[in-house]
């Protein structure tokens, strides 16, 4: 969140917090405002907006920063994940490059996989048919790809795939918090436009009152 946003709400929720507490701590100017419809009760609805608002902000900032960790977790994953790919289907490529019908049956002919999905799709491919067709698996075991190791690289493919889909998760959560954030400052922000017009009203023989409420006297 830009920093001009971070003070936008910062400012929006000060307003509302002055409003609503030096309403509630003077009895006079509590008694005046009442008198137009806004007594304790109706002062705690707008307190109650005030807390569900600073919740909502505060969960949004959890949320963009398990967004932020799961972002940088799924990319670490990935690299790791690509250099394990890459290193066997080097290997397969060179050690079969005079057998089409093993290349083939790994899912190495043709372009390198683009995207996620389609990254995944290929090492899963590569690591599942190098450790389910024995004759395969026999002849990489040669060149040091013997079935634990082969177990141990699809581990990393995998942790690669839980990363990713935990970044589209927290992404996800991070679009509920923005917009859960956006709603309750709306319905706070609405609540607190209307109170200072009443309270205008209300206190506009006193001045000084009306400042308490952090807006100037008109």
């Amino acid at each position: 969140m830009a920093s001009h946003d971070r003070t936008a709400i910062a400012d929006q929720l000060n307003a509302a917090r002055l409003a609503i507490s030096n309403t509630l701590a003077d009895d006079e100017l509590l008694s005046l405002v009442a008198a137009y419809g806004y007594g304790a009760a109706r002062l705690g609805e707008g307190q109650r907006l005030y807390d569900a608002a600073v919740a909502a902000v505060d969960a949004r900032v959890a949320a963009s920063g398990a967004a932020r960790l799961a972002t940088a977790q799924a990319h670490a994953a990935e690299r790791r994940a690509w250099a394990s790919y890459q290193a066997l289907a080097q290997l397969a490529r060179a050690v079969f490059q005079h057998e089409p019908a093993r290349s083939t049956t790994l899912g190495l002919v043709g372009h390198t996989p683009r995207g996620t999905s389609g990254f995944l799709a290929a090492a899963g491919t590569l690591f599942a048919n190098a450790l389910g067709v024995a004759p395969i698996g026999a002849t990489l075991a040669d060149y040091g790809y013997d079935a634990a190791r082969l177990e141990r690289e699809l581990a990393v493919v995998r942790a690669f795939d839980q990363a990713y889909r935990a970044q589209v998760v927290a992404f996800g959560a991070a679009r509920r918090a923005t917009s859960e954030r956006r709603a309750t400052l709306a319905a706070l922000n609405r609540w607190v436009a209307q109170y200072l017009k009443i309270a205008r009203i209300a206190l506009r023989d006193q001045p000084t009152l009306i400042e308490k409420l952090g807006i100037g006297a008109v």
